[in-house]
């Protein structure tokens, strides 16, 4: 066994434990997220925005100055994204752009350190949160907080208090969620730099596996428009009740659907599909020049899966945020050092 820091291993070596971060991300941003609702696992946006933050300072980590590998690993992640999530939404592949993007300047200008790790994982998680209340906005317009004011107004008065602007308690407190993720991501990310020194030279090596294809995305997107039709006859239905006038209440619910489904339409049938066009067709331009990585990335994508349950399954006899620690360390550790050889859960420790 070889012990020595990442930023002073063989090229070679460097150049695997990249790749094996990179899939890790792409995986992170297309299969993780299934994996993690199909256990039932609280705060999986969170996770699922803290790992991509965790693996791009890893990247920059391990590559070193200048830090142009983290958008190689960038371009690498969105066009497996496109191939594997085929009807990914522009969001998505915006906010790919946007982390990778801020964190290679950063690290440019400061370096990797905790300072800059900080900064790039709070900027990002307050990006993430401005983007979700932006396209709440869009598709649910003013009836949303409108709504949401009536409500948090009906609630303060039953219990003996006033507020009229409801709504912005609500988004600050969302935002302050999001922000206090940002801090956790970081130490994450500072930590696995810190402990993870250890590699195992005989042992990172690239499997051949076939890459599973995607056959729930479209239904992930139906969801998503019946989530939003529910959530306009909700509104509509709260802005009726607490409207002052049954005519205004009338005109209030009618309002928001028309809005709702005015916005529906507009996006799925001309915007959405037109930008992902637009993204996919701009991929596919860098997808000669980055086959190879590209492949190596979609082969590794089963074994990531297998590694993230029994990760997760591992991580059982923690709880909390200890068992959210303990299941990313497990899952970086483990695919760093998996080989064909064996289960890594049987051959290799645990992260303490």
């Amino acid at each position: 066994m070889m012990n020595t820091d990442y930023r002073n291993i063989p090229v070679e070596q460097k150049a695997i434990a990249v790749q094996r971060l990179t899939a890790l991300w792409a995986f992170t941003e297309s299969g993780l997220g299934g994996i993690m609702h199909a256990f039932k696992i609280p705060f999986t946006g969170l996770l699922v925005g803290g790992m991509a933050l965790v693996m791009i300072s890893l990247i920059a980590s391990i590559a070193g100055h200048p830090y142009k590998q983290v958008l190689k690993s960038a371009v690498i992640v969105l066009i497996v994204k496109a191939m594997v999530s085929p009807h990914t939404p522009p969001a998505a592949y915006m906010a790919v752009s946007f982390q990778a993007l801020l964190g290679y300047g950063l690290f440019r200008m400061m370096g990797v350190n905790m300072i800059s790790i900080l900064f790039l994982s709070v900027v990002s998680m307050i990006e993430s949160a401005v983007q979700k209340v932006i396209i709440l906005t869009l598709f649910l317009g003013q009836s949303l907080w409108k709504a949401m004011d009536a409500l948090v107004g009906y609630v303060a008065g039953q219990l003996g208090f006033a507020t009229s602007n409801g709504s912005y308690w609500v988004i600050g407190i969302y935002m302050l969620i999001y922000i206090a993720g940002g801090f956790v991501v970081a130490w994450l990310a500072y930590r696995s730099i810190q402990r993870f020194r250890v590699i195992q030279e005989e042992e990172i090596i690239f499997t051949g596996m076939e890459a599973a294809p995607n056959t729930v995305e479209r239904k992930k997107t139906y969801r998503k428009l019946w989530i939003l039709i529910i959530a306009a006859l909700l509104l509509s239905l709260v802005l009726f009740v607490f409207a002052p006038g049954n005519r205004q209440g009338w005109l209030a619910a009618a309002r928001s659907i028309s809005w709702t489904v005015s916005a529906i339409f507009i996006w799925y049938v001309f915007l959405g599909p037109l930008l992902t066009r637009l993204i996919r067709q701009a991929l596919e331009k860098k997808k000669g020049k980055y086959g190879d990585e590209v492949l190596q990335v979609l082969s590794f994508l089963p074994v990531l899966r297998r590694l993230a349950t029994m990760a997760w399954q591992q991580s059982k006899k923690h709880s909390g945020f200890s068992r959210g620690y303990h299941f990313v360390s497990s899952l970086i550790h483990w695919s760093l050092i998996y080989s064909d050889g064996g289960q890594p859960g049987a051959t290799a420790k645990q992260p303490a």
